[in-house]
């Protein structure tokens, strides 16, 4: 069945028409992939991904159908889905100043994997790679606070104070208003004592 996935993708990467034609097209392999189970599914969703990346497909397209691929993702069971994650930004690399938005996804949904497992540091550094403060996209205030305060709280549940007073730091220079920042803080030293 992957196989039969692989060689739809090549044909699509080869043919031409206009981007609803191929985008619809792309859709429903996608929409197939997602529908089959273990192996099957796993190596079809990196197919799908290669042909993503690939820079012979449009990036209007590729955008667009990995923005559609991310919300697939966190309805796949967690093995699945965490082998994919890192597959996918593994592949995206090269290129991952064109997917910002969708590696900014792709990181959070990994995250929250992680945090389910207890894996508190490697939540925290999958999250840490999202380009808030240098890449071409721009966050919003609110987005940037939440992640940074998300990787203190991370930090600070795998027992490393110091990494979180980091991000609590950088939260502390985004424009929030004093009582968040006051807010903070006390959030901050609230939970290291409980800690300790």
């Amino acid at each position: 069945m992957a196989n039969e996935v692989r060689q739809e993708l090549a044909q699509l990467m080869n043919s031409s028409g206009s981007h609803k034609d191929l985008a619809a097209k792309y859709r429903q392999i996608l929409e197939k992939a997602v529908q089959f189970t273990d192996a099957d599914q796993l190596e079809s969703l990196k197919a799908f991904v290669e042909a993503m990346v690939n820079e012979n497909v449009s990036l209007v397209i590729s955008r667009q159908l990995l923005t559609d691929f991310c919300t697939h993702l966190p309805s796949l069971p967690d093995a699945t889905a965490k082998a994919v994650y890192h597959f996918t930004l593994e592949k995206i690399q090269p290129r991952v100043i064109s997917f910002e938005e969708q590696v900014a996804s792709i990181r959070q949904h990994l995250a929250t994997i992680y945090e389910k497992e207890g894996d508190w540091r490697n939540a925290a550094q999958v999250l840490v790679g999202i380009p808030l403060e240098t890449g071409q996209k721009q966050y919003n205030v609110d987005y940037k606070l939440d992640t940074y305060l998300k990787i203190a709280r991370l930090y600070l549940e795998d027992d490393d104070p110091v990494q979180a007073e980091a991000y609590i730091n950088r939260a502390s220079l985004t424009k929030i208003c004093k009582f968040q920042a006051r807010y903070m803080s006390k959030l901050f030293f609230t939970f290291l004592f409980h800690v300790w």
